[in-house]
């Protein structure tokens, strides 16, 4: 651990003392529509207006859960410091953020969101996806966030996005009709067939 640790310390003095202006920009821009998760509330809004009622409905419930978790259960279990704080000679444009920086909220509810997105067979879910990777990189070079809390934003949203998933297509018969259920069907059957 003590080895990942200077790796990412001397990743982030990297980053930041190669910032383009452009780039910074760019990332300034994208991290800010991660904020709150409010690109993708409005996506699932977006969706829920279109017709696509529950896709959007399962994209906002997997936000949600996942910035429950993140937020109130696991962050405060570590009190990891961000990179600004232990590395004297890392700076980052952004107001100083709440909390740990172990994992980035960002990054679990960008890829939560995507994730589900994905799931649903949601129009463009690889633009959200992209969109989401993005978020997640832009925490990185903004350094408010190490790669493994971004690691770790990643994994936890997609998992808890799944989970939530497996979750409403098992109680999808009662409660959303049988379009979860057909949606789990063919997840089942595209696994059937990888394994021939």
């Amino acid at each position: 651990m003590g080895k990942l640790s200077q790796l990412e310390k001397k990743v982030m003095i990297k980053l930041n003392c190669r910032c383009h202006p452009a780039v910074e920009r760019l990332m300034l821009f994208v991290t800010k529509l991660g904020n709150g998760g409010m690109i993708w509330i409005a996506v699932s809004i977006f969706l829920a207006l279109s017709g696509r009622r529950t896709e959007g409905f399962l994209t906002i419930i997997a936000l949600g859960i996942t910035a429950f978790l993140i937020n109130l259960v696991i962050k405060p279990m570590f009190t990891r410091k961000r990179p600004y704080e232990l590395i004297q000679s890392v700076r980052t444009k952004l107001n100083p953020p709440f909390g740990s920086s172990f994992p980035s909220g960002h990054a679990a509810s960008s890829f939560a969101a995507a994730a589900m997105l994905w799931l649903v067979h949601a129009p463009y879910w690889g633009l959200a996806l992209a969109l989401a990777g993005m978020i997640a990189l832009s925490r990185v070079y903004l350094c408010v966030h190490f790669p493994s809390d971004v690691l770790a934003g990643v994994i936890s949203g997609i998992v808890i996005s799944y989970v939530t998933y497996l979750v409403a297509c098992r109680v999808g018969g009662q409660f959303m009709g049988e379009w979860l259920e057909q949606q789990a069907a063919w997840w089942m059957n595209q696994v059937r067939q990888a394994m021939i």
